[in-house]
């Protein structure tokens, strides 16, 4: 059984954990220096995920938090943003991700029109976004010469 739990402060080591242990392979294969989640601080995820107009969720399964993301909403209330989803690397393709987000979407049916970015070269991360709905808008972020980000909006 899968849960989206809402994050609280105290959540803290838990998630900077969660986002440290998803994010490294990631950093090791692209290098990404400026961009990588993998290298921030906790001070940085704790200030990112209690700043205003951000909600941060745990993904729990059988009692184990496996999966972190942070949604920030917009001003307008109409829109949010995706950011930082991550899934502790054992329990990758087990569909964590693919369950959680409908789950985070429906606790937010104000929210219209979604983004996110991911990483390009992911397949397995853009054929996850694809599945629930999201479409790439056009845009691209070269990164570096390994690493491309692509945008994707849902609504």
């Amino acid at each position: 059984m899968m849960e989206v739990v809402p994050f609280q402060e105290s959540d803290i080591d838990t998630v900077f954990e969660i986002q440290r242990t998803a994010y490294k392979p990631l950093y090791e294969k692209y290098q990404d220096h400026d961009t990588n989640p993998y290298l921030e601080r906790k001070e940085t995820v704790l200030q990112k995920y209690t700043r205003e107009g951000t909600k941060g969720y745990i993904f729990v399964k059988d009692g184990v938090p496996v999966g972190a993301v942070r949604i920030q909403l917009f001003s307008d209330k109409k829109s949010g943003r995706i950011s930082a989803l991550g899934v502790l690397p054992q329990y990758q393709g087990q569909g964590i991700a693919q369950q959680a987000l409908p789950v985070i979407e429906q606790l937010h049916k104000e929210v219209e029109r979604w983004f996110l970015d991911t990483i390009l070269q992911e397949a397995g991360n853009c054929h996850l976004y694809e599945k629930l709905g999201y479409r790439r808008t056009g845009k691209t972020e070269i990164i570096n010469d390994k690493m491309t980000l692509v945008f994707y909006e849902k609504g």
